[in-house]
């Protein structure tokens, strides 16, 4: 299963931040205890709230660290994260992808694998269990975030996120529903395809 997913901004320098997450599977920090308060309770839910952020956080440095690397590596020259992005020079051809693997404890209670795609200045990534189907995860990356670029335009400068979250959702519940990977075909994405149209522009 897919535990969560991620939109970061790859700055320059230090800067690395996610700007839009969802998380399917929560890990838990110690469940509720028997004479639990409200107060109890709400102290709780702002404690995992908080290390769930301080943990999208730690898994964005490591994407962009990852993206720097795989670049480096294949002798491709870095991003130019600060640069003025316009509709036809948006392409994922150029795009980096990867994977790497968390063990138990280092970020997460338990082994998480990560799998990455960099396209320009943002990066995405899939937050999922160790035993999960590596190129299954792959593809559906790829595929959502050929949606994301094309159909919300992230990428074009002057476009806000925030205001097109109903849309990431949508593409999310169509490619992603709750967090399960889907093995589709090429008639089966077609078919998803109006759906998410159907949705998304009604």
């Amino acid at each position: 299963m897919v535990r969560g997913m991620l939109v970061l901004s790859l700055g320059p320098g230090e800067l690395c931040r996610p700007i839009y997450s969802r998380i399917f599977a929560a890990e838990r920090l110690q469940g509720p205890g028997a004479e639990e308060s409200p107060t109890e309770a709400g102290h709780r839910h702002q404690r995992q709230r908080l290390r769930g952020k301080e943990q999208l956080a730690a898994v964005a440095r490591q994407v962009k660290s990852s993206c720097i690397l795989a670049r480096q590596a294949a002798d491709k020259p870095l991003p130019d994260f600060g640069s003025v992005v316009t509709e036809e020079f948006v392409s994922l051809q150029d795009s980096d992808l990867g994977v790497f693997c968390l063990p138990a404890g280092d970020i997460f209670a338990e082994e998480t694998t990560v799998v990455w795609m960099a396209v320009l200045s943002l990066g995405f990534a899939l937050i999922c269990d160790p035993y999960e189907n590596l190129m299954l995860a792959e593809n559906t990356l790829r595929l959502m975030v050929k949606y994301f670029t094309e159909h919300l335009k992230l990428l074009i400068q002057g476009n806000d996120l925030v205001l097109k979250t109903d849309r990431i959702e949508a593409i999310l519940n169509t490619f992603l529903p709750h967090g399960q990977l889907m093995f589709i075909n090429c008639c089966f994405i077609q078919t998803l395809e109006k759906e998410l149209n159907a949705s998304m522009f009604k």
